[in-house]
């Protein structure tokens, strides 16, 4: 699943990048799993208070740059947002 999936989705999920050899410049995807199920060694939360921030951060984006969006790693971009929302 890609990044801007994910963020569509409301409610805290773990999320981890898959155990896949990425290319630079193509699109990141991640396994995703409801909270609390599971172990969580190599998962990261993701709440919906940043997901939400994340969303009216890629709805802002042109339809180029979103395009682009996918290409960036999930924890640059949690902390690309958290720089910019305060």
């Amino acid at each position: 699943m890609r990044i801007s999936e994910i963020i569509k989705d409301d409610g805290l999920v773990l999320i981890r990048g898959r155990k896949e050899n990425h290319t630079k410049g193509t699109p990141w995807n991640y396994d995703i799993k409801q909270a609390f199920t599971g172990k969580r060694k190599g998962w990261v939360y993701l709440d919906q208070f940043t997901k939400s921030a994340m969303r009216a951060i890629y709805n802002a984006l042109s339809n180029d740059m979103q395009k682009k969006y996918d290409n960036i790693h999930i924890i640059k971009l949690i902390d690309f947002t958290w720089d910019h929302i305060n």
